[in-house]
């Protein structure tokens, strides 16, 4: 069946930003889990509300996310994003009109690393000097990766 195409997407009105960032979370395991929960409940329950798509990336040390949606929806929910005081050093790797999502029907997918599946993140990989478009493939490579993997 095919989907119907939102007037949002219509109008080419569609994005997606790919961010990483220094994570500021500490503490015992338990509180590090609690925040990262946290992040999701709250980023389900106001995505879903504002038809907003992706999925974070945690790997004990960094973030990486996208986000994807209308213009204005995913701008306002990165404007709270960089408020956020639980990361630092915030780095816009990717914003661009895509014609399709990449997480559609997830409000915040959820990619833990390292999961195991034979990659590693090397150091510096979320956080060189220069955001470059290859990072931002990079990262969306791995999170699709792992969304895949039975």
């Amino acid at each position: 069946m095919e989907r119907a195409v939102s007037s949002a997407e219509s109008y080419g009105e569609l994005v997606q930003i790919i961010y990483s960032s220094r994570s500021l979370l500490a503490g015992t395991t338990a509180e590090i889990a609690a925040g990262i929960a946290d992040i999701l409940a709250v980023s389900h329950r106001n995505n879903a509300r504002d038809d907003v798509t992706g999925a974070l990336f945690f790997n004990g040390r960094s973030f990486a996310q996208t986000l994807e949606g209308k213009s204005l929806a995913v701008a306002d929910c990165y404007a709270h994003i960089l408020k956020d005081k639980r990361h630092t050093d915030i780095r816009l790797l990717r914003h661009e009109y895509v014609t399709a999502r990449c997480f559609e029907g997830w409000a915040m997918a959820y990619v833990e690393g390292p999961c195991g599946l034979g990659f590693t993140i090397s150091p510096g990989f979320l956080h060189a000097t220069v955001a470059k478009n290859d990072e931002a493939a990079a990262v969306l490579e791995l999170m699709r990766h792992v969304m895949a993997y039975p």
